[in-house]
């Protein structure tokens, strides 16, 4: 079996903290019903940038990286 290629991101403390909340409250979204709780303007700037560059790692056009008249891509 190939070795798989790794992917390696560097993040910051307050950054990784809001992943590891957003990755939880997910979680307990979907096993629980529990809504998601809103992102600080902060936070969602953050893991934005999180979201950029790992799309970047992979090798995927960024969604609304394309001209003004183009329909961003859904990811899901």
């Amino acid at each position: 079996m190939p070795e798989e290629e790794e992917v390696v991101l560097r993040l910051d403390r307050p950054t990784a903290a809001s992943l590891a909340d957003l990755i939880y409250n997910v979680g307990e979204h979907q096993a629980a019903g529990m809504p998601i709780a809103e992102l600080s303007t902060d936070d969602s700037a953050r893991l934005g940038r999180v979201l950029r560059d790992l799309w970047r790692a992979l090798g995927v056009p960024l969604p609304y990286g394309g001209g003004p008249d183009e329909e961003p891509r859904r990811r899901i």
